[in-house]
């Protein structure tokens, strides 16, 4: 009931906004096990040409974009790091934002762990609690470029 109540308290378009945020959630979640990386990864990158880059305003900011797909993370249940970067992906790309998303991996004795965080405009959005302990395997462009970069190198040309 109070996430209902918070919810409606929210100026009309944060609601608009946190329901593309939900639905881009849900709809990442199901992907991830029906649809192929790839396939998941140009949809999340797509930045729509002609799109200009966002406005400053805070409907629609980055920072408010990051909030809402947090929000719509943490409302489902076991979202995980990939799934949440994949959605920010998406919905920033819609709004014409540039933005890289890492996948890592570290070793913890004999056991490996995974890990997925977004950056964009220099800052990184989501994963960025545990993102220093994971060496990165690559980062994908939301620019339209397909190649990933591995271990930090740019993609040959």
């Amino acid at each position: 009931m109070r996430r209902i109540a918070t919810f409606l308290a929210l100026a009309r378009a944060d609601k608009l906004l946190a329901l593309e945020a939900l639905s881009t959630v849900a709809a990442v979640r199901i992907a991830l096990h029906w649809v192929a990386i790839e396939r998941l990864r140009a949809w999340a990158g797509r930045v729509t040409p002609g799109t200009p880059p966002l406005r400053k305003s805070v409907e629609k900011s980055v920072e408010r974009i990051a909030w809402a797909v947090g929000a719509a993370s943490r409302l489902l249940p076991r979202t995980s790091c990939l799934a949440s970067a994949f959605a920010l992906q998406r919905v920033l790309s819609k709004e014409g934002h540039g933005s890289d998303l890492h996948i890592g991996v570290a070793k913890q004795g004999e056991k490996f762990s995974a890990h997925a965080w977004l950056a964009c405009e220099g800052r990184i959005l989501v994963g960025e609690v545990e993102h220093g302990r994971f060496t990165q395997l690559v980062a994908w462009k939301a620019v339209g470029d397909p190649g990933p970069a591995v271990a930090g190198k740019p993609d040959a040309a």
